[in-house]
């Protein structure tokens, strides 16, 4: 899996390309702690259309990104999830949760 990071006033987004499994799940908390680290930013954005997978491992990494945003003051929004990625977090029930804004 890449990431790439974008940095503007009071945003950061991360845009995850690939796979994002257990084999990448870390590097999901390795790059929001880097975020978050530097003079948080006021929202953090998890870009996932371009990913083509995302398994339950992936999903607990974008809920813990979530939750050490959101236990930092900065608001976090998971944006493009769709095909498999988008099914996965609707089948677990946490669809609505990670896009909410």
């Amino acid at each position: 899996m890449r990431i790439v990071r974008y940095d503007g006033p009071d945003l950061t987004r991360l845009a995850f390309h690939g796979e994002l499994d257990l084999a990448t799940a870390d590097r999901v908390q390795e790059q929001v702690a880097a975020a978050l680290a530097a003079g948080p930013p006021r929202r953090l954005v998890l870009d996932v259309s371009a990913l083509t997978f995302c398994d339950s491992s992936g999903i607990d990494a974008l809920l813990n990104a979530r939750a050490c945003a959101r236990a930092r003051g900065v608001a976090c929004q998971v944006v493009g999830a769709h095909g498999i990625v988008r099914r996965s977090m609707a089948a677990t029930g946490v669809l609505a949760l990670l896009t909410a804004g």
